[in-house]
């Protein structure tokens, strides 16, 4: 954290407008800087005075694949770590055409979903069609139909933290979509659940920091996107050389402990103070801004498999 906090990274961030304060906010506290800038006559620009880049498809619009590809391409040109989040593929085939565009011209370092959105992906790569299932925040439980949260129109909260996994997804069978995903793509997979799942080029982790109440929130799986952006984007200002695969699988895991972190801490907070979610929500981003090296060290909960 410290290191990162040093480096002061320039996050360039195309996100979603229901998240957009949020992630720019816990991009702050981590230590970056963000910028949130989406007009085509301007991405580009911006990605170049930046050191990392986040695609957030969560308020998808006709023409904000382009800018994403726009930006991708100028971050791709410099050396730049993008993150990129396919927010809702399983809703829409307008949705999972998109991301598939952007990948085709775009190689992100880091993808970012949750189990159903990250199995449709890797489906979708593969030339299947998932169908649509869910909305943008939803996951099923076993014997029920798809429970969405229709105020969460970006569908970034920490989804599979309050909810099971899909029924017909099994932790095995996620995992290996996670790595068949990594394989296809070149990309650190991260996939958002119970346990966060990370599908490295070295190892696959699981990680068990977070907290249920972090699902229950607007934008923890978007701001979780700002956390990867900042993250990542410290390890392009190394001093020593360009980084490489391996570093930002580093950057990426730590990125997904000390979130996950600020939430455990979060909530102790919030049941001390007997408050909500907005206390929660309050509270969340007050220890991502306090975390550091010590506390991250000695709260992080990282199974190497």
């Amino acid at each position: 954290m410290h290191g990162l906090r040093e480096s002061a990274p320039r996050v360039h961030c195309i996100t979603n407008y229901v998240t957009a304060g949020d992630v720019a906010n816990m991009v702050l506290a981590a230590g970056g800087s963000p910028i949130m800038a989406q007009g085509r006559n301007e991405v580009e620009d911006v990605t170049s005075i930046c050191q990392s880049l986040v695609l957030n498809m969560g308020t998808l619009e006709e023409w904000t694949a382009e800018s994403m590809i726009l930006a991708g391409k100028k971050a791709m040109s410099l050396g730049h770590p993008i993150v990129l989040d396919p927010v809702g593929i399983t809703a829409s085939s307008f949705r999972r055409r998109a991301v598939l565009r952007v990948l085709e011209e775009v190689r992100p370092a880091v993808i970012r979903g949750n189990v159903s959105e990250i199995a449709a992906l890797e489906q979708a790569l593969r030339g299947l069609e998932p169908g649509n299932t869910c909305g943008v925040d939803a996951v099923t439980e076993p014997g029920s139909t798809c429970r969405a949260d229709a105020a969460e129109a970006a569908g970034n909260a920490r989804e599979g933290a309050l909810l099971a996994e899909p029924d017909h997804m099994h932790e095995s069978e996620s995992s290996m979509a996670a790595v068949s995903l990594r394989s296809l793509t070149g990309s650190v997979i991260i996939m958002t659940g119970k346990e966060d799942l990370v599908a490295g080029h070295a190892h696959v982790y699981r990680i068990k920091n977070g907290h249920p109440l972090m699902g229950r929130i607007t934008g923890s799986g978007c701001m979780l996107d700002g956390v990867l952006g900042a993250f990542l984007g410290a390890e392009a200002c190394r001093e020593d050389g360009e980084p490489s695969a391996l570093f930002y699988e580093k950057a990426a895991v730590m990125a997904v402990c000390a979130h996950g972190l600020c939430g455990e801490l979060a909530y102790e907070k919030t049941a001390a103070a007997k408050g909500g979610t907005g206390t929660f929500r309050m509270h969340l981003l007050d220890c991502m801004s306090t975390l550091d090296d010590k506390m991250l060290e000695r709260g992080k909960k990282i199974e190497v498999q």
